[in-house]
C-alpha cells in the first residue's frame, strides 16, 4: 500500500500565484516562479518538506516575472531568466540571487543547460541564441551569440548515448522491477546514498552541441565550437514544438505542431536522417510536454482523454487503459480508508499491485466528461511510473508492472490513482526528496502542489499493533481486540510503538502518546475467547469493545528520517547523527559517528540493542537498556567484514545482543542477492546466498533475488524472517508474443543460525501481491495485507497458536531440530505435546532421514492405524530396500513427489508404476511402464483403458484394449451391449482370439457358414473341421487338416474316422495330433503290428512301454527290446536282450548307458562284453560309465592297449573321487602307459597324480631332450633339476652350448653343487687331455671351487683341488715363459715337476714336449732327444695326439743322426688310456652323485681330479 502526500506549495506573498516550476535532477530542491499584483514576479526556491529555503533573498521584480527556470544537473545551481531579459543565478549556500550580464533585451524564452552542465543557453522572444560557459560560480562567460530574427521554440542539447555510469545507475534502478507496492520496492527501495550523486557523470565527456527550432520551421544545429548551421527547413511543414534525445541512440523523436510524431537519425555533425514519421490524430495541436520516453517507448498525449504508447523497435502502439481494475478485499480496505478520512483534506492513496486496485473518493464516467483532456506527461525512470495532467485537475498515474505475465503489452500498464487538484494542471515533473524516494511537482494554473510517494506505515509487537489509515490518522489495536483511531496534527511519515507509548513524526516534529496499559484477562474472558474462536458465539466486534486510551503527552520540533521506541526513550534518525529523546521532548543523548565513519544514515532497534550504520561503511552496536548507550564491539568497516563491500542496506541486531543481519551492496552499489550474519563476538561471518539455493531446490530459477526486509524474532535469538523479492524470467504463452516477460515473486524465508555457523532454512512462505513482512513474532508472521494486520503460523504453529511459552518454546526447538536433521533432539522436544501437526511434520522428517523407527511412533502419535500397519509391513518385508520402505511412509503422508523420487531412487519401478496409477497419473505410468518396467505394460495399458471407457472414450479404451493382447474379453465386454458397433469393429480386426470369439458367437446362433468364414479369417482350423464334420463335408475337412497340420483339427477328424470305422485313416491323424495312445489302442484292438510298430517308434516313453509289452505277449522279441530300450526300461531291455541272445541291441543299449545309470546294469554288460572277448568294449564302457577302477583292471589282465583318447576317458575329474582314489587311478595309468611306452601320456598322467619325479623318470625314457627341458624348468623341484642336469650330462654338451648352460642351470637351481664341482672336472679334464687348453681348464677347476666353497663336508676335496689349480697356474707359467722366449726358466721348471709323481689331470706327457720344444729352441738336441724318448715312453701316441710338431721332431732326428720315420711312426700307436679315464670318470660321476657318504664323495671327487 502506498500513499500520496499532497502538499500545497504556499509563497511568502500569500496573494502569489505560480507560473512556471523546475524540481533538481538529482537533488532534494525545486523551484517556482510566481506573480504577485502587489510585489510583481518572484522566484522561490523550496526544499522537499514543501518549506522555503532559509537565509536566502529571493529576488522580487514589481513589472517583471520570471519566464524560465533551469536547474544544473549536477550543482545545486539554478538559473531564472525574466521577462525585461534579465538572468539570476543562485548558488547553494549563498544568500543573494547573483545577476549575470546578458546581452538580451527581450524576455527569455528558453533557459537550458547541456548534459554535465558546461554549457548553458539562453534564447529570447527576438530569437537571440547565447552561449554561456559555466566554470565555476558566478562565472558565466559569454562563448558565442547568434541572432537567428525568430522565436524559438524549444532547445534540445546533445546527450551522451548512456554512459557507463549512468547505465550503471539505471541496471540498478531495473533490478527492481516494479512490482507490489513502491516504484522501486519491487526488488528493493534502496539506493545508493554513498556515492550515487557523485558518479552520475563520472569519466563522461561534456556535450555541448543543441538544436534550436525556430516558431518558422526552421531547424538550427550548433556545434561544440558555437558555430550555427542550419540542418533543416520545414517548409510548408508545421514547426518542431517538442524533441527529446534517444536514450539508446544518436536519434531525436519530434512532435510537430499538427501532432507528427518524427524519428530522426543524427549524424556527428549534427545532419538529422528521417527514419520514421507517425501522424497522430486528435483534437488541437502539439504542445510543449506533449511527449515524453516511457523506457524505450514513446508516450504520446494527442488532446484528448487517451495516452499512447508508441514502441518504436517494435514498432507497435496502443492506448493505455483509462478504467481502475476492481477488488473485493482492496476494495474495501480503500474504502475503509475514504471512509477515514475528510473529504476537505487531500490526501491521495495508491496501491500499486497489478492484481486490483480502487479509488477512495467518487470515481467520474471519464467518458461522459466534455472537454477534459491531457495537457502534460511525466516518467519517472526508477519507479517505471507515467502520470499524466488533465485540464480538469485530474492526475492519472499509471504504473508498468512486471510482477505477472501479460498477454499483451499494454497489460504492462496499470491505472494504480486517479488524483484530484484545484485547477487545471499545466505541467507536471518528477523529482527526489532526501531519502530519494519519488516525488512529484503539480504546477496548476495558480497553484502548485507536491505529491510524495511514501509507503504505508505500520508497527506490531506481540501485544499491540498500529496501522496508518491516512495522512493523519493511525489505528491501534490490541491483541484482546480493543482499538482506536489516533489523530496526529500532521501527515505521519514516520512511526514507533511498544506497550508504553506511540510516536509519529513527519520528519520535522515528533509527538509522542501516551497508551494505557491492557490488563491481563481473566480466565472467564479467556473462555470466552475461545467459545468465539470456535464459534460458539460471534467475535466481539471493534464498535462494541472498549476502545484504548490514548493521551497525547508532547509535541516537539525535532529532524527525523526514521523513529525508534525502547521504554520511555525516543530515538531519532536525523540527518547525521542519533538523537535520543524522552516522550517529554528531553534530549537524554546525542549518538555521533567520527568524521572516519562518516554520518549514520541507518539504524534499528530490536528490543535494547541499536544497530548503526554510517555513510563510509561502518557498523556498530549500542546496548541501550541501561541510561547510557553502551557500545557493544568497536566499530568495525563494512570493508574489513566483506570482501566486496560498497554500502550498507539494513542492519538489524538480533534479540540476544550476538549477531547482526547485514544487507550490503558490493562495490559497484548492486545488492547482493545474499543475507549475511555476523556473529561480532567470535567474528565469524555466514551467509545465506539465495540464487545458490534457488539453483540447489531444483524449482524456478529466478534472474535475480534480493531481501528486501529483515525481522529478528523478539524471544528467540537464533530466528529471524526474510521478505525476498525475486524477478522471474519466462517465455510469454502466446505465440505472438515469444520475447521474455518479466514478473517478480516474493516469499518469506525464515532462517535460523546454527552454532555450527551457517545460516539454515527453517520454511518458506508464499506471499500474495500487496502483502510485505511487517514483524516475526512466534508463532506468526505478521504481514501487511494492503492496510490489513494478517497473521500466517509457522508450518508447526498450524495448531498451536494460543499456546503458553514454555509450549512454544518446545515446539520452536523442534523445528530448528527439525531444521537441522537432528530427529533425536526433536523427538526429545515435542514428547509432551499433543499436536498432529507437530507429529506429521516430525513423520514428514523421517522421510528425509530415513528414521523408520521414529515414524513408527509418530504415526502413533496421529493415530493412524493403517498407516501405522502399513508401514510396519514395510519394515518387515526383507524384500523392500530401504529407499521403498521409506517411499511406503512417504505415501501415508501424501509426499507423492519424495515417494516417486525414493522408487526411482531403488530402481522399484514396479512399486512407482503402482503408485502412479493409484494416484490417477495414467499418462506418466504408461511412459515408465514404457521404458523402465515393461514386465507391467500390459497391465498397465489395462489400467489405462479401464479410465478411458469410465470416461466414456470409447475409442480410446479400444485402443489400450488392444495393446493388452488380451482384446477378446476386454473389447467384448466393452461392446457386447452394443452388437452393431462389435460387428463393425470384428470386420474391421485381425486379432485370431476376438475373431475366434465371434466365430463362436454366430455358431452358438446356428448360422454354420458364416461361423465357417469366420473362423476361416480366424484360421482357427480346429472348428473349421468340427463345422464340416457336422455338416457332413469330410473330404475338405480332411484336405484342412492334412494342410494346416493343426493337432485339434487331426484329433477331431481322427475321432470321427475311428466313429465310422476307417482306422487306418483314424491312425494316421491320431498319429499326427500326436496322441499316439488312442492310435496304439486301435492297432492293438486290430492286430496292426506293422502300424503298431511304427507309431510305437513315434510315441512318448509311455505308449512305447505298452507296445513293447504287447510285442512281448506276441514273441516279436526284437522290437520288445528295441522298445523297452527307447522307453528308457534299460533293465527290461537288457534281460530280454540276454535271453533272446541279441548282441548287436545290447550294443546299443550300452552306448546310451551314462555314469548315472545302474551300476549293477553297467557292470552286466561289461561282464556280457567280457564273456565275448570284446575287451576294448567293456573298457570303453565302464571309462563312459566312470567304473575307472575296474576298466584299469581289465587293461592290466587283458592287455587293452590304451588310446590317447581312451587315456582321457580313464582320467578321473578333479572332485570326482576322493583324492586318494583319483591319484591311485592315475598313477596306475601312468604306469599302464610306462609298460606300454606312451611315456609322454604316461609323463602327463604322473603329472596330474602330482609325482614329477616319476612323470620325469618316464619322460627321460622318452629321450625327448626340449620336453625334458621343459618340464624340469615347468615342475620347479629340485629332484628333477638333478634327474634332467644328469640327463643332458649324458649328451653330447661339448658341442651344444644350450645343453651346457641347461646342466650348470638346472645343478645350481637343483642346489647340487658336489654335481656341479663333478661336472665342472670333468671339463676341465676334456680340456686338458683332448685341448690341452690349461686356460680354460684352470677357469673350469675355479667354477668347481666355488661349488665346492658352499659344500661344508667337502674340505679335503677343496684342498686337493686347490693345490691341482696351483699346478695348473705352473703349467701356464711354464707355456707363457716358453712363448716369450725363456727357455731356461721352462727346461728347470718342467725338469723340476717332472720329478713329481703324476697326478691327474695334469699330464707329464705335456710337461715333456714343453721341456723338448725347450730343448729344440736352446738346441741342446742331445737332451732333447733324451726327453723325446721320455715322452715316447709315458705317451705312446704323443705324435697322433700332436704334442709335438712335425718340423721340431724331424729337427731332433737331423741333428742326432736318427731315423725320423721310425721316431715319428712309433708315437702313433692309439691307445685305451683316454676312453679308460673317461670312463673311470663317468663311473665316479654317477658314484658321487647317488652316494650319501660324505667321505665316499670326498673320496671320488678326488680320484676324478687327481
Amino acid at each position: 500500500m502506498t500513499l500520496y502526500f499532497d502538499t500545497k506549495i504556499e509563497f511568502l506573498d500569500s496573494d502569489a500565484v505560480s507560473t512556471i516550476s523546475s524540481w533538481h535532477p538529482s537533488e532534494p530542491l525545486f523551484a517556482v516562479a510566481s506573480f504577485s499584483p502587489e510585489r510583481g514576479g518572484s522566484v522561490t526556491i523550496f526544499a522537499d518538506t514543501g518549506e522555503p529555503q532559509r537565509d536566502v533573498t529571493y529576488p522580487v521584480h514589481a513589472s517583471s516575472q520570471a519566464t524560465a527556470l533551469c536547474w544544473h544537473p549536477e550543482k545545486a545551481l539554478l538559473a531564472s531568466g525574466w521577462e525585461h531579459g534579465d538572468i539570476h543565478v543562485w548558488f547553494a549556500g549563498h544568500r543573494e540571487f547573483a545577476s549575470v550580464n546578458a546581452p538580451h533585451k527581450a524576455a527569455i524564452v528558453l533557459l537550458q543547460f547541456s548534459e554535465q552542465g558546461g554549457r548553458m543557453v539562453t534564447a529570447d522572444a527576438m530569437g537571440l541564441v547565447t552561449g554561456w560557459r559555466c566554470d565555476g560560480q558566478y562565472q558565466f562567460l559569454t562563448m558565442f551569440s547568434h541572432d537567428l530574427r525568430e522565436v524559438l521554440l524549444l532547445i534540445c542539447f546533445r546527450r551522451t548515448v548512456e554512459s557507463e555510469v549512468r547505465e550503471e545507475m539505471a541496471n540498478l534502478a531495473k533490478a527492481a522491477v516494479a512490482g507490489d507496492e513502491n516504484a522501486l520496492d519491487t526488488l528493493t527501495n534502496w539506493r545508493p546514498r554513498t556515492a550515487a550523486r557523485s558518479m552520475t557523470h563520472s569519466g563522461v565527456r561534456d556535450n555541448h552541441c543543441f538544436y534550436a527550432c525556430t516558431q518558422g520551421g526552421v531547424v538550427y544545429y550548433i556545434n561544440q565550437g558555437g558555430a550555427c548551421v542550419e540542418v533543416m527547413k520545414c517548409g510548408s511543414l508545421p514547426p518542431i514544438v517538442q524533441m527529446l534525445w534517444h536514450p539508446k541512440k544518436d536519434a531525436v523523436i519530434c512532435l510537430m505542431e499538427d501532432l507528427t510524431v518524427t524519428l530522426f537519425l543524427v549524424e556527428s555533425t549534427g545532419i538529422l536522417t528521417e527514419l520514421d514519421r507517425v501522424k497522430m490524430s486528435g483534437r488541437g495541436g502539439g504542445r510543449q510536454g506533449g511527449i515524453t520516453w516511457s523506457g524505450n517507448s514513446l508516450a504520446i498525449i494527442t488532446g484528448d482523454l487517451f495516452v499512447r504508447i508508441w514502441d518504436i523497435e517494435r514498432s507497435d502502439n496502443y492506448l493505455l487503459k483509462m478504467d481502475l481494475p476492481s477488488g473485493n478485499q482492496l476494495g474495501a480496505s480503500l474504502t475503509s480508508l475514504s471512509n477515514g478520512t475528510m473529504s476537505s483534506s487531500n490526501q491521495f492513496f495508491s496501491h500499486d499491485s497489478s492484481e486490483s486496485s480502487s479509488v477512495p473518493r467518487k470515481t467520474p464516467k471519464y467518458g461522459q466528461m466534455n472537454g477534459e483532456i491531457f495537457t502534460c506527461l511525466a516518467y519517472s525512470s526508477t519507479g517505471q511510473t507515467l502520470c499524466a495532467g488533465t485540464s480538469q485537475g485530474n492526475l492519472f498515474t499509471w504504473k508498468r508492472s512486471g510482477s505477472r505475465l501479460v498477454s499483451a503489452p499494454e497489460d504492462a500498464w496499470q491505472l494504480t490513482n486517479i488524483s484530484s487538484v484545484r485547477g487545471a494542471i499545466r505541467s507536471c515533473e518528477w523529482g527526489f526528496n532526501e531519502l530519494a524516494k519519488p516525488c512529484m511537482l503539480v504546477n496548476c494554473l495558480s497553484n502548485v502542489f507536491m505529491l510524495k510517494e511514501q509507503p504505508l506505515l505500520a508497527v506490531h509487537t506481540r501485544e499491540l499493533w498500529a496501522v496508518q489509515r491516512s495522512a493523519k490518522s493511525v489505528q491501534l489495536t490490541h491483541c484482546s481486540g480493543r482499538e482506536t483511531t489516533v489523530q496526529s496534527e500532521f501527515a505521519a511519515t514516520a512511526l514507533a510503538l511498544n506497550e508504553l507509548s506511540l510516536v509519529m513524526s513527519n520528519g520535522r516534529s515528533i509527538s509522542s502518546y501516551s497508551l494505557q496499559k491492557v490488563l491481563e484477562k481473566s480466565p472467564d474472558e479467556f473462555d470466552e475467547i475461545l467459545e468465539n474462536v470456535e464459534g460458539a458465539a460471534p467475535p466481539t466486534t471493534a464498535s462494541t469493545a472498549t476502545p484504548l486510551s490514548v493521551k497525547l503527552l508532547q509535541t516537539f520540533p525535532a529532524e527525523c528520517l526514521s523513529l525508534d521506541l525502547y521504554n520511555q526513550n525516543i530515538f531519532c534518525l536525523a540527518s547525521s547523527d542519533i538523537m535520543v529523546y524522552s516522550v517529554g521532548g528531553v534530549v537524554l543523548h546525542r549518538i555521533q559517528a567520527s568524521d572516519i565513519e562518516g554520518k549514520i544514515i541507518g539504524m534499528d532497534l530490536s528490543g535494547c540493542y541499536l544497530s548503526v550504520f554510517t555513510m563510509n561503511g561502518y557498523v556498530k552496536a549500542y546496548d541501550v537498556s541501561r541510561h547510557d548507550p553502551k557500545l557493544l564491539f568497536p566499530s568495525k568497516s563494512g570493508h574489513d567484514i566483506f570482501d566486496d563491500f560498497g554500502e550498507f542496506i539494513l542492519v538489524k541486531c538480533n534479540s540476544l545482543g550476538s549477531h547482526l543481519a547485514m544487507v550490503i551492496a558490493n562495490s559497484h552499489f548492486t545488492p547482493i542477492s545474499a543475507l549475511f550474519c555476523w556473529d561480532f563476538e567470535r567474528n565469524n561471518l555466514f551467509d545465506y546466498d539465495l540464487l545458490e539455493q534457488e539453483a540447489s531446490s531444483k524449482k524456478e530459477i529466478s534472474s535475480s533475488s534480493l531481501p528486501v526486509r529483515i525481522f529478528w524474532d523478539a524471544e528467540e535469538p537464533r530466528l529471524l524472517a526474510m521478505e525476498v523479492k525475486s524477478m522471474m524470467q519466462k517465455s510469454a504463452p502466446q505465440k505472438n508474443s515469444p520475447q521474455p516477460v518479466h514478473f517478480v515473486q516474493s516469499k518469506i524465508l525464515l532462517l535460523f543460525y546454527s552454532e555450527k555457523g551457517s545460516l539454515n532454512l527453517l520454511e518458506a512462505q508464499p506471499m500474495s501481491p500487496g502483502s510485505q513482512l511487517l514483524n516475526l513474532c512466534v508463532p506468526n508472521v505478521i504481514r501487511l495485507k494492503i492496510n490489513a494486520m494478517e497473521e500466517q503460523p509457522l508450518q508447526d504453529f498450524a495448531d498451536l497458536q494460543q499456546c503458553d511459552p514454555v509450549t512454544r518454546k518446545q515446539v520452536l526447538n523442534f523445528s530448528l531440530y527439525v531444521a537441522e536433521g537432528n530427529m533425536d533432539m526433536a523427538y526429545r522436544s515435542i514428547r509432551s505435546i499433543q499436536s498432529k501437526v507437530i507429529w506429521t511434520n516430525l513423520a514428514k522428517m523421517c522421510v528425509h532421514t530415513n528414521r523408520l523407527d521414529v515414524a513408527k511412533v509418530c504415526m502413533g502419535h496421529l493415530e493412524q492405524a493403517r498407516s501405522v500397519r502399513a508401514l510396519r509391513q514395510a519394515i518387515e518385508d526383507d524384500d523392500l530396500e530401504t529407499e521403498a520402505k521409506v517411499a511406503v511412509l512417504a505415501i501415508e503422508l501424501g509426499m507423492i513427489e519424495e515417494a516417486k523420487d525414493l522408487y526411482r531412487r531403488c530402481k522399484r519401478f514396479d512399486l512407482l508404476n503402482k503408485l502412479l496409477q493409484s494416484i490417477g497419473h495414467l499418462d506418466e505410468a504408461l511412459q515408465l511402464a514404457e521404458t523402465e518396467d515393461r514386465i507391467h505394460l500390459k497391465h498397465t495399458y489395462y489400467q489405462k483403458a479401464q479410465e478411458l471407457r469410465e470416461r466414456g472414450d470409447i475409442k480410446g479404451a479400444l485402443e489400450f484394449f488392444e495393446k493388452t493382447q488380451n482384446p477378446a474379453q476386454n473389447i467384448t465386454q466393452l461392446l457386447l451391449e452394443n452388437p452393431a458397433a462389435m460387428k463393425r469393429y470384428i470386420q474391421t480386426t485381425s486379432d485370431p482370439k476376438l475373431l475366434k470369439w465371434w466365430g463362436q458367437y454366430i455358431e452358438s446362433s446356428g448360422d454354420m457358414d458364416a461361423a465357417l468364414a469366420v473362423y476361416h479369417k480366424a484360421e482357427d482350423w480346429f472348428s473349421q473341421v468340427k463345422i464340416l464334420c457336422y455338416l457332413g463335408k469330410i473330404s475338405k475337412a480332411d484336405a484342412i487338416a492334412r494342410q494346416s497340420g493343426d493337432r485339434a483339427a487331426c484329433y477331431h477328424l481322427a475321432r470321427h474316422y475311428e466313429n465310422v470305422g476307417k482306422f487306418q485313416e483314424a491312425i494316421m491323424f491320431f498319429t499326427r495330433a500326436q496322441t499316439f495312445s488312442n492310435a496304439i489302442r486301435i492297432c492293438k484292438e486290430n492286430d496292426f503290428q506293422e502300424e503298431l510298430w511304427t507309431v510305437a517308434s513315434s510315441s512318448r516313453q509311455r505308449d512305447k512301454a505298452i507296445a513293447a509289452a504287447y510285442f512281448e505277449e506276441c514273441g516279436n522279441f526284437k522290437h520288445a527290446v528295441e522298445l523297452y530300450h527307447r522307453a528308457g526300461m534299460l533293465h527290461k531291455a537288457l534281460e530280454m536282450a540276454f535271453e533272446s541272445q541279441q548282441p548287436e541291441i545290447l550294443e546299443i543299449i550300452a552306448s546310451d548307458l551314462v555314469p548315472e545309470s545302474d551300476a549293477e546294469l553297467i557292470n552286466r554288460c561289461a561282464d556280457f562284453f567280457c564273456s565275448i572277448e570284446q575287451f576294448q568294449k567293456a573298457v570303453h564302457l565302464l571309462a563312459k560309465t566312470r567304473h575307472l577302477e575296474r576298466a584299469l583292471s581289465i587293461c592290466l589282465e587283458k592287455g587293452v592297449p590304451v588310446t590317447e583318447e581312451l587315456a582321457e576317458m580313464l582320467t578321473p575329474e578333479k572332485g570326482e573321487f576322493e583324492e586318494g582314489t583319483r591319484i591311485h587311478i592315475l598313477v596306475q595309468l601312468g604306469e599302464l602307459l610306462q609298460q606300454q611306452g606312451d611315456y609322454h601320456s604316461a609323463t602327463k598322467k604322473f603329472t596330474q597324480a602330482g609325482d614329477k619325479i616319476r612323470a620325469m623318470k618316464s619322460l627321460l625314457k622318452s629321450g625327448n631332450t626340449d620336453k625334458i627341458i621343459f618340464f624340469a624348468n615347468m615342475s620347479r623341484q629340485r629332484e628333477v633339476y638333478i634327474m634332467a642336469a644328469n640327463y643332458l650330462q649324458a649328451l653330447d654338451w661339448q658341442s651344444d652350448a644350450q645343453v651346457l648352460k641347461h646342466i650348470v642351470t638346472f645343478y645350481t637351481k637343483g642346489q647340487a653343487f658336489d654335481s656341479l664341482a663333478n661336472f665342472y672336472a670333468i671339463c676341465a679334464q676334456i680340456e686338458i687331455e683332448e685341448f690341452q687348453d690349461y686356460g680354460k681348464a684352470l677357469t673350469a677347476m675355479q667354477e668347481a671351487s666355488k661349488c665346492l666353497e658352499k659344500l661344508s663336508h667337502a674340505q679335503h676335496v677343496y684342498n686337493n683341488l686347490q693345490r691341482t689349480v696351483a699346478d695348473v697356474k705352473a703349467i701356464l707359467e711354464i707355456q707363457q715363459a716358453l712363448r716369450e722366449g725363456d727357455h731356461q726358466m721352462v727346461i728347470g721348471s718342467c725338469r723340476s715337476m717332472l720329478i713329481k709323481p703324476e697326478l691327474p689331470p695334469i699330464r707329464h706327457a705335456h710337461i715333456l714336449s714343453m721341456l723338448v720344444r725347450a730343448l729344440v729352441y736352446a738346441k741342446d738336441y742331445s737332451e732333447a732327444g733324451k726327453a723325446l724318448k721320455q715322452l715316447a715312453v709315458k705317451d705312446s701316441s704323443w705324435s697322433a695326439s700332436g704334442l709335438l710338431d712335425r718340423a721340431i721332431v724331424h729337427k731332433i732326428a737331423q741333428e742326432c743322426d736318427l731315423d725320423f720315420d721310425l721316431i715319428w711312426n712309433s708315437g702313433r700307436q692309439v691307445t685305451a688310456s683316454t676312453s679308460g679315464t673317461a670312463a673311470t670318470g663317468m663311473s665316479s660321476t654317477s658314484a658321487m652323485t647317488t652316494s650319501e657318504d660324505d667321505e665316499a664323495d670326498d673320496e671320488e671327487i678326488t680320484e676324478e681330479l687327481h
